[in-house]
């Protein structure tokens, strides 16, 4: 492995490896940059073994050497990913179904999770017989769901929040005051305030006791339908309104393809070719923010156009990400990753986050080892500017 350079000025978070992911791997841990039990979260996104081009890549593997491939680098870094670490797999319908074999084989059955559904477009494909509008990403825990359920962070709703009744406490959404099942100490009698008595539908509970209920209406947290003539809804305010992660994942919510695109051309305005598929930002926020924490490691075998280590830099992780194509680390991901150190980057999720620039990452290049097919940068980091 030798070392290129930094970029930045601050304390080092984040490594760019020139090289392929298999050999990366192995230097890195070599050289003492990764430990086992180091990594909090994988994400992968490989070309798709589909047989089609799309500018930067030509994705021409075979499906049996594309598997190959996939199953020889999750079985290399799975000693360095923690045991709270999950690992996400970002791919099309065309492998997803046989990558999941890949992965119970390698990773056991009982650690898969669920598969995530993104939006990847808002509009629709006229040129195919059903207009694929979506990826699937399968999600994988080391600690198997159970564990991982206990060290995993909630999201935000997705319901737009209101302030309906000028509460001081800010937005707020409701929701329903039941519950599925029948429970003894949830069945009582509320009265709303048009006097009427209620109590539970056929088949469900109150969502709470009666004392808790009762705390609850005294806390301002009890909104009522109809003005006050109808049922019971519990209010959850944005400061604490969050939820266990869905699979289904908007575009609107987390951006789509376009998106990504269009926030790369503000970076690269004179670029010819650009990705066809690049991950938006706020997309591979909301991966960051379920499975990691701030300082936490994460690890992206396939940069691409630097997404996640873009977000992961904003979003205060440590991070590494390999890359074998040279020109795609000297065109691309250097100089958005100098962007994003520069401060010079306000796309993405650089407002949500109030990011202003800001510490450093090392470039190393990896040489390739027989068989492997990595590329170098050597001298590439004086030619990286940022404007």
């Amino acid at each position: 492995m030798v070392n290129v350079g930094r970029v930045g000025e601050g304390p080092v978070s984040g490594i760019v490896a020139c090289g392929d992911g298999l050999d990366v791997i192995d230097a890195l841990a070599a050289a003492g940059d990764l430990s086992e039990q180091s990594v909090k979260l994988l994400y992968i996104d490989p070309p798709f073994g589909s047989g089609k081009r799309f500018g930067h890549y030509v994705d021409t593997l075979a499906q049996s050497a594309w598997l190959s491939m996939m199953r020889d680098r999750l079985a290399a870094i799975l000693p360095f990913l923690s045991a709270d670490a999950s690992i996400w797999v970002h791919l099309d319908e065309t492998m997803s179904h046989k990558m999941r074999l890949i992965l119970d084989d390698v990773l056991g059955e009982g650690g898969y999770v669920a598969t995530v559904v993104w939006q990847k477009r808002l509009t629709v494909e006229s040129r195919t017989a059903i207009s694929v509008g979506h990826d699937p990403i399968l999600v994988y825990a080391m600690g198997g769901p159970k564990h991982w359920k206990t060290v995993r962070n909630r999201v935000a709703g997705v319901v737009a929040a209101s302030n309906r009744d000028g509460d001081p406490r800010g937005p707020w959404r409701d929701a329903p005051f039941t519950a599925p099942g029948f429970r003894p100490g949830q069945q009582y009698v509320i009265v709303n305030p048009a006097g009427v008595e209620l109590t539970p539908s056929r088949g469900r509970s109150w969502f709470a006791t009666e004392p808790v209920f009762r705390r609850l209406l005294q806390e301002g947290r009890i909104w009522w339908t109809k003005g006050g003539a109808g049922q019971p809804r519990m209010k959850n305010f944005d400061i604490d309104a969050l939820q266990v992660p869905g699979t289904i994942w908007g575009g609107r919510d987390v951006g789509t393809n376009d998106d990504a695109k269009r926030h790369l051309a503000t970076l690269f305005p004179d670029a010819s070719t650009l990705f066809d598929t690049p991950k938006p930002e706020t997309l591979m926020a909301r991966i960051l923010h379920i499975g990691t924490n701030p300082g936490d490691l994460v690890v992206d075998l396939f940069a691409g156009s630097g997404s996640t280590a873009a977000t992961a830099h904003k979003m205060g992780r440590r991070w590494i990400t390999s890359e074998r194509l040279k020109q795609t680390v000297e065109t691309v991901l250097l100089p958005r990753l100098s962007h994003v150190v520069a401060g010079t980057d306000s796309g993405g999720i650089s407002a949500a986050t109030r990011w202003c620039g800001g510490g450093a990452f090392r470039v190393v290049t990896v040489p390739p080892t027989l068989g492997a097919s990595a590329t170098g940068i050597d001298g590439l980091l004086p030619q990286v500017a940022v404007a």
